[in-house]
């Protein structure tokens, strides 16, 4: 049984392919020879994972991903625990319908991060997904629960149809916001087009964005703006076309 299981790129991806196999929990139960052997996709045609990645290490729920990955789809989709690292760039998908574990990509990510899987009604229902960089559209869309941290800023849709759970984003949000929000949380430190079927209902200092933050730097390193820890924030309230217990919470500069 190895600490870790690491996957290193062998070369730069020129195609993209379906990631949809590396999965921390399914891992756990593979040897090193098994993990290289799992089948990738690159359009219709088969490969192995041993084909794109070095694969060094086995039997363990605990992976990292060493490269730019900008070019996968469905990295950790499905996941149900275990911890999965990505140090650079990842594609579209990355997490899509997990229910627990965590993944930290040190880069950008793709649309649909911690979204639904093209189909399904629901995104994530579980877990972490913090992302060091800035993230493409549908960011969270159908979450059910679960945590998303965005440092950089968010494309459109972000957060759109949430059931619940919560987004950060550090930076800006794009363009239609939370649409279809019935119970989620938007947190926004630089900027949302807050639509028009939301109502201002206060202003405040929300204690679960403190803790939510503070545990965030804490747990995976991350530099957070004190501004953004201790500040105020404007919440808004919706969506009205649906059950309207959603919020928006965007940050009060001083």
């Amino acid at each position: 049984m190895s600490e870790h299981v690491t996957l290193t790129l062998r070369a730069p991806l020129e195609r993209s392919i379906d990631a949809t196999c590396i999965q921390p929990d399914a891992f756990a139960s593979l040897s090193e020879r098994e993990i290289s052997a799992l089948p990738v996709w690159s359009g219709r045609t088969q490969h192995t994972l041993g084909d794109y990645f070095a694969v060094r290490g086995g039997s363990s729920s605990r992976v990292r991903v060493i490269g730019d990955v900008r070019h996968t789809t469905e990295l950790g989709a499905g996941m149900t625990g275990g911890e999965l690292m990505i140090d650079g760039n990842a594609g579209s998908g990355v997490g899509t319908g997990m229910s627990g574990g965590s993944i930290h990509v040190r880069g950008n990510v793709g649309d649909r991060v911690g979204a639904a899987s093209p189909g399904a009604a629901r995104g994530m229902s579980g877990g972490e997904i913090v992302v060091e960089g800035s993230a493409g559209s549908d960011a969270g869309a159908r979450m059910r629960r679960g945590l998303l941290f965005v440092g950089g800023d968010a494309g459109d849709r972000t957060a759109r149809a949430m059931i619940a759970g919560t987004v950060i984003v550090v930076g800006r949000v794009g363009a239609e916001p939370a649409h279809g929000n019935k119970r989620g949380t938007l947190v926004a430190g630089d900027g949302v087009p807050i639509p028009v079927t939301y109502r201002y209902a206060c202003d405040y200092q929300p204690p679960h964005v403190r803790l939510a933050l503070t545990y965030l730097a804490r747990r995976y390193g991350l530099s957070i703006y004190p501004r953004l820890i201790d500040g105020r924030y404007r919440r808004y309230c919706g969506d009205a076309g649906t059950v309207a217990k959603g919020e928006i919470l965007e940050w009060l500069p001083e």
